[in-house]
């Protein structure tokens, strides 16, 4: 099975368990350990089973909402599948805080079609902003819908969200790469709030900075390697090539808090002006899982006088890129329409004019694949995947795929949703994909029309697809300019069935 199916052997309550709260690990203050390991030679796509104890997870940080703000540091999420407990920590780049501080930890319930309900037991602070705080609570009983999960087979990477804060990826850098010979990815950026004019950190222009792209990725002991990097605009910003970024790139695989991770470059610059100063460069992490998924965080949330330049970009702009390995031949786009999801809706939402922060972001547990999608919001083609958030619980204001309703539907949301993949152009890309929102979606609060729809409006967006342990994986990148507000678009779906 792909997605990770957990017997249902504790109760709800919580009773007997306790908070999943990991060693404190001595780090150094960089972001990225410098020293390097040999000996990081096992296969990075081939699926390995998850040894007893908790999978630990890289994540980067997606900008917008508590906790993710332009200071705020990487983290990494561990999740227990034996004692169905998780945790999330996070490590500070300064000398005011030693090994990891752990922000949130609960249970796991297992939800329909393998989505995991994560139920707080543990926050630092009650839910509140994580930057400051120096106490935590502790809960009686597990707050249900605090958050959501879907995991890879064998913990092999997965997607994540904090109730209140965006989608991140997880990808668990168990080991380094080791392609001897290079092999060949597809990747979308992680988008953060747009802007219209220029470039500048925790932000995204569609019409400058990268979208999509390839690159060909091989590693020798330590040394990563990066070629033939392929970024482009968005065919609807105008496309081609972006500018002013390089076609290759060499980094180095080493162990760090974040596991076994790549920084590029090397080894930062690191320079002291006569006031003593020091001003470190800008590394961007990357993690490839087992299976195939990769996860870029490009070292954007710094921008202060600490910090370079305002990211590096080795292939995705905004918070980074995800990607996977590029399919050796065409998809079946009629098996990957057909097939069954769980993911997420990423909304970056825009900056404000001072670009300190981003306003109407949202972040929704997604589901696609339904078998009869008569109410849904545009006509069938044979390259349409329909889908939508889930119903929102009245008790708590959240979207709930825990509800009576879910369960009955067979694990399936609203249907207000859909993606038209349209042709693929090359091995896993559709760069010609349409997004159609109909006007029962959560965000879509205007009830805008457009498209020649009676529910809903279109715009143009990128895919990538392909298999990551044997299993599709959606990624898709648009710039939505008709709903309120105009923003950046990420979806991310793998497949539940």
């Amino acid at each position: 099975m792909f997605m990770k199916t957990y017997p249902r052997t504790h109760e709800r309550s919580g009773a007997g368990k306790k908070n999943l709260l990991l060693p404190m690990t001595p780090v150094a203050t960089v972001l990225v350990l410098a020293a390097f390991l040999a000996g990081c030679s096992s296969s990075a796509h081939s699926p390995v089973a998850t040894s007893s104890g908790p999978q630990h997870y890289m994540t980067p940080v997606i900008v917008g909402g508590t906790g993710t703000s332009a200071t705020a540091s990487s983290a990494t999420y561990s999740i227990d599948d034996k004692v169905l407990t998780f945790a999330q920590q996070t490590y500070a780049i300064n000398n005011s805080q030693t090994g990891a501080r752990i922000n949130y930890s609960g249970d796991v319930v297992t939800l329909s079609r393998g989505l995991l309900d994560l139920e707080l037991t543990y926050s630092l602070c009650g839910g509140a902003e994580i930057g400051n705080c120096t106490g935590g609570v502790t809960y009686q009983s597990p707050l249900a819908v605090s958050g959501w999960a879907v995991e890879l087979a064998g913990q092999a990477g997965g997607l994540l969200q904090m109730a209140g804060q965006p989608f991140t990826p997880m990808v668990p850098a168990v080991t380094c790469p080791s392609m001897s010979s290079a092999e060949t990815f597809l990747f979308v950026t992680l988008p953060a709030g747009l802007v219209t004019s220029g470039t500048g950190s925790n932000a995204w222009n569609p019409q400058l900075e990268t979208a999509y792209g390839s690159v060909d990725i091989s590693a020798s002991g330590s040394t990563v390697t990066f070629a033939n990097i392929n970024q482009n605009i968005l065919p609807s910003a105008g496309g081609g090539k972006t500018s002013g970024v390089p076609s290759s790139a060499t980094g180095a695989c080493s162990t760090t808090v974040y596991g076994e991770t790549v920084a590029v470059p090397a080894n930062p610059t690191i320079t002291t002006d006569p006031t003593g100063t020091t001003t470190i460069g800008q590394q961007a992490m990357l993690g490839i899982g087992p299976s195939g998924l990769l996860v870029e965080d490009n070292d954007s949330k710094d921008a202060n006088a600490t910090k370079g330049t305002f990211y590096e970009n080795v292939l995705g702009a905004g918070t980074g890129a995800i990607g996977l390995p590029k399919p050796s031949s065409a998809l079946d786009t009629t098996s990957l329409v057909s097939a069954q999801y769980q993911g997420f809706f990423y909304g970056g939402g825009s900056y404000d004019s001072a670009r300190k922060s981003s306003f109407n972001w949202s972040s929704l547990p997604a589901s696609f694949g339904f078998s009869t999608p008569t109410t849904c919001v545009a006509p069938q083609t044979s390259t349409m995947l329909y889908g939508g958030d889930f119903p929102v619980n009245p008790k708590t204001g959240l979207p709930d795929p825990s509800l009576p309703a879910v369960k009955n539907g067979g694990g399936f949301g609203n249907c207000d949703f859909a993606i038209d993949l349209g042709s693929q152009t090359t091995n896993g890309l559709f760069p010609n994909a349409m997004v159609y929102v109909g006007t029962g979606f959560a965000t879509n609060t205007a009830g805008i029309t457009s498209c020649g729809l009676n529910s809903g409006y279109c715009f143009p967006a990128v895919a990538i697809a392909g298999q990551l342990n044997g299993k599709y994986a959606i990624f898709l990148i648009g710039e939505d300019t008709v709903g309120s507000p105009n923003q950046a678009w990420g979806i991310y779906l793998l497949q539940s069935n």
